[in-house]
């Protein structure tokens, strides 16, 4: 029990305090219960429901970032890793597992950073295709950032169905098996999304020390 009580601290407390808003001065979303507008949201009553809306909005941000990084490969000429990004996109969109594509993701936006950070001699053809890149690839992590409205809904009823466990243990099982995804996301999103806008950071200074030209304002005219 005491697990699930802190994957739920963890998604109330941590997703928020990452510094994901002002690195790419996203706003920051309102959530009822988390930021202190005083909104009441309704209980669906289903925490099964709220975890599997929870797991396809992280799916659909997952394949934006896939795609919007087979740009940033190829920008770079890495061709093998814009492979696997389309093939992660491809697998996410047809039902892939999640929790290995957050890993997928993390890691590949790793290496976005290191190639930004090692690729210095760019051509103007290179540098092209990059300016066109990170807009896309920016929106599509601000994308992983609202998702917030869905953990916070996952959250509200998780909390609710451990109510009910607390005072009927026998739904425990049944708990297990429907929040068991929704848990796995509140535990791995919030490093998943703090790692994006790190990286994605790193990627935007690198280029721009190379001379790549990339507008604050089209980027947040985008989103």
């Amino acid at each position: 029990m005491k697990n699930y009580m802190y994957v739920i601290a963890l998604l109330s407390i941590s997703f928020m305090s990452t510094d994901i808003y002002s690195q790419f001065k996203f706003e920051k979303p309102s959530i009822s219960g988390l930021t202190g507008d005083k909104e009441q949201t309704e209980s669906s009553g289903n925490p099964a429901d709220a975890a599997a809306k929870l797991e396809s909005d992280l799916r659909s941000a997952l394949v934006a970032v896939a795609k919007a990084d087979e740009l940033i490969k190829l920008a770079y000429g890495d061709k093998d890793g814009a492979a696997q990004a389309a093939a992660r996109a491809d697998k996410l969109n047809n039902g892939g597992d999640v929790k290995g594509a957050i890993e997928e993701t993390k890691s590949s936006a790793e290496a976005n950073a290191k190639l930004a950070e090692e690729q210095t001699d760019l051509d103007a053809e290179s540098k092209k295709k990059l300016a066109a890149a990170i807009p896309p690839y920016l929106k599509a992590i601000y994308k992983t950032t609202q998702l917030s409205k869905s953990m916070k809904d996952f959250a509200d009823e998780a909390k609710n169905a451990l109510k009910e466990v607390s005072t009927n243990p026998m739904k425990l099982r049944k708990v297990q098996k429907s929040l068991s995804t929704g848990m796995m996301i509140a535990k791995n999103g919030p490093g998943l999304i703090k790692g994006l806008a790190t990286n994605g950071k790193k990627l935007v200074t690198s280029a721009k020390s190379q001379g790549v030209e990339v507008d604050d304002d089209d980027v947040a005219g985008s989103i």
